[in-house]
């Protein structure tokens, strides 16, 4: 079963934590709606004036309780569960550079809701303990100053797991991979190492067992101290950084015809001559046999782009690679809309091994590196921040493609029980792991969903006797069964590995033996049923946006990114709809936070903005 601490002044609607009471994003509320209104369920209130970020607010003790960036500074502040009027608001000090911005620097914790108290982790690692009733600080820490933690990419995005006394939060450093602190007095209770491998618990940055399935990178293809120059090309950056080793490519689009670009060039020091890289793809049916880079271009660092039609009627674009005679290797790709109503400005463009997007020569707009199956990425060093693409740039301790690796990504722990052993699971930035909740030791890991880019945003689910984690970019999910040897040593077996459930930070729900999420990263998704023991796909349907989801009273609840809000019947034979409608007045970023129902009421944030919606059908 699922553990988590109780909030004991909470109610029993209450939403006090990230996803809900038991970490799950489901609500045991029952009474609400079970089909909305045409123009969706009636406003209760509004606030403007929120501040910048993605974090969604608990509910508890009669209060919003949430973060924001305002005018620089990290703000947790608590407003009234009846109007929203502002109760209180403290600030932890200047909010972090987020350096890589996607949306306004601002956080993205859930407060922590226990015993009067509240727990919270900034962007920059500060983590701290307030008086629910005021606000005032109690207790304060630093992941980073404390504990040589390392910060993601986008910074600190976790929130604190409370459990009994202890809070627990993921530095990501190497001899302090998580920590347990008192959640009365901040104190040290337990530091974990970061492991080496699924067969070594301590030590080390992870690594992999021999025996364990490769889903990530296969070995580095490196021109390391050298920039390749491209001819051949208007836009000889499109040819740099790469992509290789991977098995398959995919990315959703609507159903029609569409002309695909694949940019190639052999870039690689290791190849001299043609025949040394010798590869098939296939686009949507359309397969190429005996593609030789070298070959084909007429030698080395010379641009070519092979020309593909394709009709998609499935809702996405897919390619497959395999490896004839070295690995394949591609520098971007291109899908561009035919037909007499096409519309061309609707063009899709990947830049593979980038980590950030980009615009060329002609002002085209290239997304990074997504949509892969396996593989890794060779960055190419192009210089586009004052350093390699994903360093720090020397502003702290922050980690990035080509920075230093840190051991936190943006997931959220859980605690398990498991045979009467009781253990935390973290989806780290290399690995899902378990740890003992007594003395934080590594009970066993599972790397393979974790993406070779250390963006690993969802929170592990455990529901009948399976632990679930998946990410985005090009990676998908995987299931484990905990067994137990003669030795008494935690092991993770593999249940099985779906690329179809590539989880961006939606999240994922298990409802009657069915896993709901959105498979797809940067460039979109579709909704997804899969059957949770089996990972075999049961629907997939893009009237179901890319977004995140809660369930509540037999309802999922999906709040699109772009920011429609869908209320949907649960089922294993298809999509089903029970409400839709559009926020209003959506700002111009992905609307990212969680949606959350507590005592009947529908909460949605979008950055400033903080809109309450009766779904109560009393």
């Amino acid at each position: 079963m699922l553990i988590f601490a109780s909030a004991e002044m909470a109610c029993a609607a209450d939403w006090p934590q990230w996803q809900g009471p038991e970490r799950n994003a489901k609500s045991g509320e029952t009474g609400l709606l079970q089909q909305w209104p045409e123009a969706g369920p009636p406003l209760a209130w509004r606030v403007d004036g929120l501040g910048g970020g993605d974090s969604a607010p608990a509910v508890a003790a009669g209060k919003l309780l949430g973060m924001s960036n305002r005018d620089g500074l990290e703000i947790v502040w608590a407003r009234s569960e009846k109007n929203g009027d502002e109760m209180w608001a403290t600030s932890l000090g200047e909010a972090a550079d987020q350096r890589v911005p996607q949306s306004k620097e601002g956080p993205g914790c859930t407060p922590s809701f226990d015993d009067k108290q509240l727990y919270v982790i900034g962007m920059s690692g500060r983590i701290a303990c307030l008086d629910a009733s005021d606000g005032r600080i109690i207790w304060q820490r630093s992941l980073i100053d404390d504990f040589g933690g390392v910060a993601p990419m986008w910074s600190f995005r976790e929130s604190p797991l409370v459990d009994g006394d202890q809070v627990i939060c993921t530095p990501g450093a190497a001899d302090a991979l998580m920590v347990a602190l008192d959640k009365r007095t901040g104190e040290t209770i337990w530091k974990t190492k970061q492991p080496t491998s699924a067969s070594a618990p301590e030590g080390t940055p992870p690594g992999r067992s021999d025996d364990e399935p490769r889903r990530g990178p296969p070995p580095r293809e490196s021109n390391e101290g050298s920039t390749p120059t491209i001819t051949g090309s208007k836009n000889p950056e499109l040819f740099v950084s790469e992509h290789w080793g991977m098995t398959a490519f995919s990315h959703a689009v609507p159903n029609g015809k569409y002309l695909v670009n694949l940019y190639f060039a052999e870039t690689y020091n290791g190849i001299t001559d043609e025949g040394q890289r010798v590869f098939t793809f296939d686009v949507e049916g359309h397969e190429t046999t005996d593609f030789d880079i070298w070959k084909k271009a007429g030698g080395p660092r010379k641009a070519i782009v092979e020309s593909v039609p394709a009709v998609v009627d499935d809702g996405e674009l897919n390619i497959t690679f395999q490896q004839q005679v070295q690995s394949p290797a591609i520098k971007a790709i291109e899908i561009i809309p035919q037909g007499d109503d096409a519309d061309q400005s609707n063009t899709i463009r990947v830049k593979a091994g980038e980590s950030n997007p980009f615009k060329d020569s002609d002002g085209n707009t290239w997304l990074a590196d997504q949509g892969f199956t396996g593989g890794g990425t060779s960055p190419g060093f192009i210089n586009r921040s004052g350093g390699r693409p994903g360093s720090s740039g020397g502003r702290g301790r922050f980690g990035g493609f080509g920075g230093p690796r840190p051991g936190a990504a943006y997931s959220s722990a859980i605690a398990i029980e498991w045979e009467g052993i009781r253990q935390y699971v973290q989806f780290t930035a290399n690995a899902l792991v378990g740890v003992s909740t007594t003395d934080g030791e590594v009970l066993w890991q599972y790397s393979a969903p974790a993406n070779a880019m250390g963006i690993n945003c969802s929170t592990p689910i455990f529901q009948d006797g399976l632990l679930f984690a998946a990410s985005a970019y090009g990676t998908g999910g995987g299931a484990v069964k905990l067994t137990k040897d003669p030795s008494g040593q935690i092991n993770a077996e593999e249940a099985y590995f779906t690329p179809r459930m590539q989880n961006h930070h939606g999240g994922m729900i298990v409802v009657d033996g069915c896993l709901y999420g959105a498979n797809g990263g940067n460039g979109g998704g579709i909704m997804t049923c899969m059957d949770f023991q089996t990972g075999e796909t049961l629907w997939r349907d893009r009237e179901g946006p890319k977004g995140s989801l809660l369930l509540a009273d037999g309802r999922l609840y999906l709040r699109g990114e772009e920011g429609e809000i869908l209320l949907l019947e649960p089922s294993s034979d298809q999509f089903i709809e029970r409400g839709r409608f559009d926020q209003p007045d959506r700002t111009d970023v992905p609307a990212w936070a969680h949606p959350i129902v507590a005592n009947g009421k529908l909460y949605i944030r979008d950055q400033d903005l903080l809109l309450c919606y009766d779904v109560s059908a009393e």
